[in-house]
């Protein structure tokens, strides 16, 4: 059965996204008031103040996250994601086929000469010594 997983935002990262919005509201006022000197910008000013109304929306939804961070973790949740269980695999195998993969794994380590006989004993009798 797969898992579930839950991703919220972090503290940081909101902190970041607010210190983002108060620059991009800095930058929405100065523009603003450069465009408001020039007589003919009606269009830019009209474009940046809707810059500023977004900005301040998104500085509102994040002043509230940071408020009730601690409060309900829960209402804050992103997203959630199923993360699948593990395929069974020769690893996940503990059984009686182990020892037999072992063995043979062994057994074709000595064949191929890069163990010696000693060496092979040796680990057969490990092999052989575990619980089965």
């Amino acid at each position: 059965m797969p898992q579930r997983a839950y991703v919220r935002t972090s503290k940081p990262a909101l902190m970041a996204s607010l210190l983002v919005l108060a620059v991009m509201f800095i930058i929405g006022i100065v523009v603003i008031n450069i465009l408001a000197r020039d007589g003919d910008a009606g269009m830019g000013v009209v474009f940046f103040g809707f810059w500023l109304f977004i900005v301040a929306i998104g500085a509102g939804v994040v002043i509230h996250n940071l408020r009730t961070y601690d409060k309900n973790p829960a209402s804050q949740i992103v997203e959630e994601i199923l993360i699948p269980d593990a395929p069974a695999g020769p690893k996940a195998d503990t059984g009686e086929n182990d020892f037999e993969a072992k063995l043979r794994q062994l057994e074709s380590l000595k064949k191929d000469g890069l163990i010696s006989e000693a060496e092979y004993a040796a680990k057969r009798s490990e092999i052989m010594g575990r619980k089965w």
